[in-house]
């Protein structure tokens, strides 16, 4: 099971998408799970278990807040008494930590004219994974556009349907007017 989370994990960031990775690190006692790996999605949606019930449920809570805040946590859970809060009655206890996962930043440069080329030489030396979009094919190439790693020549506004945009995107607009912007921004603006 986890060779197939650590795949996930590299589909996920090589597509742009963050996820949790949460491991189960000591268990002591009578606890659901004494080893156990869960990939939590941006969505909510999961791989895995660290044994299911409440306790998988204040994880996955976890989870999303690591993504928000972008810091790792080491969770200590006592499965002994509900009354006092605890996620169960199994009479042990264990610890989780909770690992946010990022890929890395990337510059999305829309415009591929020259200062569109000017960022992308800029953006690759300053180790970003460069994405190149322009609504003009001939300006989106890698002729064009050489330190571009990737290339969507289409209108601003088709850009969120066909790039993961998340919080380790940086948008840069270097279009040839206005015009192009407010056409294209809206969209752009309602992603993540």
């Amino acid at each position: 099971m986890s060779a197939c989370i650590y795949q996930e994990i590299a589909t996920l960031l090589q597509n742009g998408e963050s996820a949790v990775l949460c491991t189960i690190l000591r268990a002591s006692g009578s606890i659901p799970r004494r080893e156990g790996k869960m990939l939590v999605r941006e969505d909510g949606s999961f791989r895995g278990t660290v044994g299911g019930g409440e306790l998988e449920n204040r994880v996955l809570q976890a989870a999303q807040a690591a993504l928000q805040s972008g810091k790792a946590e080491t969770l200590h859970y006592s499965m002994t008494d509900p009354a006092r809060g605890d996620p169960g009655l199994c009479g042990g206890q264990l610890e989780v930590y909770v690992e946010p996962l990022f890929p890395p930043p990337q510059a999305l440069i829309i415009g591929g004219g020259h200062v569109g080329k000017a960022t992308a030489r800029l953006a690759r030396w300053m180790g970003f994974r460069v994405l190149l979009s322009d609504d003009r094919p001939e300006f989106c190439t890698p002729e064009q556009n050489p330190d571009a790693d990737a290339f969507y020549p289409t209108a601003m506004q088709n850009l969120p349907q066909q790039i993961a945009l998340g919080r380790q995107t940086y948008i840069i607009l270097t279009t040839r007017g206005a015009d192009v912007d407010i056409a294209g921004l809206p969209a752009l603006l309602q992603s993540k």
